[in-house]
């Protein structure tokens, strides 16, 4: 089986990385979408907007609770959080447009990856895989110092599930997001993103909390970002994502999380599932000390076996992770498993 890898053009990251940066954008055209949702706007879209217009480009502005504008342009700078990076690639890629992709928090590793994520009224329909990746990825640390903690939490939950899932895909001889095999240097910066995020994740979040960017914060950003999109998009994904997709195609906003936060749980529920009770219980204590999710209740679900039945069954879509990771898992291992992270029972 041939093996592919795959990474955005330019990646630049550090204090001010945006506003120093401002002529890179205006390098892929005259014409330019800022893409962003109406709260980011104000925060930093219409600074944005200003400087660019100022130094010569002809800007516009789609914010996303508006209609999609129908006009073409040069790029396309998808600017916030998940929903503004997935529709701004998106548009991207299928109107050829080049792709700036500059997010305000590090939740996810979604800015690095050619992949958009659709979903209907807060349920998850599918994954968009496109031909290209990002053609430049800023992350402006002097803005995601300012973004909640919980934001970087779920990143850092986000990116630890890359080299398990990555792990499954490779002993089982599994394809990628690409439908290859995963190369060297993907397993590589898996591995390394787990390194960094186990040893540092702790540091970054008191700093986080205390808005002062450290080595130990740029070095999570870059974990939850860099190492982890290209760590998940070439490494592949398996068990825990397909959960992941199977809970919100079942509840949808009945969930109170993010995909991080979400992710928190189903990677713990892939290691019970796989049988590793050892890393299982390593990573349950640092998801307590970040006060993320170890149980469906606090993510404000409370299922029914029938429902948790549904969730399997949905997992194992053949589009999805469990499938695609060559996954020895049973249906009946994963409900099994899946009942063990219910803090209440049915009497």
């Amino acid at each position: 089986m041939e093996k592919v890898f795959v990474s955005p053009m330019t990646y630049r990251q550090g204090e001010n990385v945006l506003w120093n940066h401002l002529e890179d954008i205006l390098a892929f055209g005259q014409k330019g979408l800022i893409v962003t949702d109406g709260f980011v706007y104000q925060m930093l879209g219409e600074r944005l907007y200003q400087k660019l217009t100022k130094l010569g480009g002809e800007m516009f502005v789609w914010v996303i609770e508006e209609d999609r504008p129908s006009e073409t342009f040069d790029y396309i700078v998808a600017l916030g959080g998940g929903r503004a990076i997935d529709l701004g690639k998106a548009l991207a890629f299928e109107s050829n447009a080049s792709c700036i992709v500059v997010p305000t928090s590090a939740a996810t590793d979604a800015p690095t990856s050619r992949i958009s994520v659709k979903y209907h009224n807060g349920y998850f329909e599918k994954y968009s895989y496109y031909a290209k990746s990002p053609d430049l990825v800023l992350i402006d640390t002097a803005i995601l110092i300012n973004s909640p903690v919980h934001f970087l939490t779920a990143g850092i939950a986000d990116g630890l599930s890359t080299s398990i899932e990555a792990r499954t895909v490779r002993e089982n001889s599994g394809v990628n997001t690409l439908g290859a095999a995963p190369t060297l240097a993907a397993e590589a910066i898996a591995e390394k993103c787990r390194e960094v995020l186990l040893e540092f994740a702790e540091e970054a979040v008191e700093a986080n909390e205390k808005h002062i960017i450290t080595p130990a914060f740029e070095a999570v950003v870059e974990a939850n970002t860099l190492l982890s999109g290209i760590g998940f998009e070439s490494g592949g994904l398996s068990i825990a994502h397909a959960l992941h997709n199977a809970m919100v195609s079942l509840w949808g906003n009945e969930i109170k999380g993010s995909h991080g936060q979400i992710i928190a749980l189903t990677t713990l529920q892939q290691l019970r599932i796989e049988g590793r009770e050892e890393e299982l219980a390593r990573y349950q204590t640092l998801f307590e000390k970040l006060a993320l999710p170890n149980f469906y209740e606090e993510l404000s679900i409370f299922p029914a076996a029938e429902e948790l039945k549904k969730v399997t069954e949905l997992a194992f879509s053949p589009e999805d992770g469990i499938l695609r990771s060559h996954s020895p898992a049973t249906k009946t291992n994963v409900y099994k498993n899946l009942l063990t992270f219910r803090k209440t029972r049915e009497i």
